[in-house]
């Protein structure tokens, strides 16, 4: 009977998750990393790569700046890690958020380079926003970067790398992180519990 009642319970859990996911935040991971040969007159080769995750507000779809709760962003310069640099709400914002871009699903974060004119970039406040320092930026066609994937740990003529000629959806991250995933199941374990309980209780109260 307690067996049922818990199955039942997990079941209603799991319709109330699927309803209300947009009210639900999620923590995606984010790895990216490019590289560029050597280059005559340039700082070269380079290889940097932005790291960490980006939690949204549940939604699920095209994403809005206002859908992004919060981020733990490490640009980090593969070959001179004195570049390196963490980017955070406290010392750096979303500097661009233009056109249909940016999307997510349930599993990751993705870019549409194909989506003309969009744009999705966060940079670092420290020398200011459209300085050309401590950024990462999507761009499908044209605006503040290059087009396609710019990671800047430090100063874009010193180390910025580009990878050009993206096109079509393109996968920013994995899955959500465990602590996401760990949320939901303390809450079917605590629905669950609580039917056992009330079972428990109601035996002994007619025995």
């Amino acid at each position: 009977m307690s067996m049922k009642l818990w199955l039942g319970a997990a079941t209603l859990w799991g319709a109330l998750t699927a309803s209300s996911a947009q009210a639900t935040d999620i923590v995606y991971s984010i790895n990216q990393t490019s590289t560029t040969p050597e280059v005559a007159y340039e700082l070269s080769p380079l290889s940097d790569t932005v790291s960490g995750t980006i939690t949204t507000d549940g939604t699920i779809g095209v994403l809005d700046s206002s859908d992004i709760v919060s981020y733990n962003l490490q640009l980090n310069d593969n070959l001179r890690p004195a570049y390196d640099v963490d980017l955070t709400p406290a010392n750096s914002g979303i500097v661009e958020d233009t056109g249909n871009g940016l999307s997510a699903s349930a599993t990751g974060l993705s870019f549409n380079f194909s989506d003309a004119g969009a744009v999705f970039a966060i940079q670092g406040t420290t020398h200011g926003f459209f300085s050309g320092y401590q950024y990462f930026c999507f761009q499908a066609t044209s605006g503040p970067c290059v087009a396609g994937e710019t990671i800047v740990p430090d100063y874009y003529a010193v180390d910025g790398v580009s990878a050009t000629g993206l096109s079509g959806t393109v996968s920013l991250s994995g899955v959500p992180e465990p602590a996401t995933w760990a949320t939901m199941l303390l809450g079917f374990a605590g629905i669950g519990f609580a039917a056992y309980r009330r079972a428990r209780h109601t035996a002994i109260v007619v025995a």
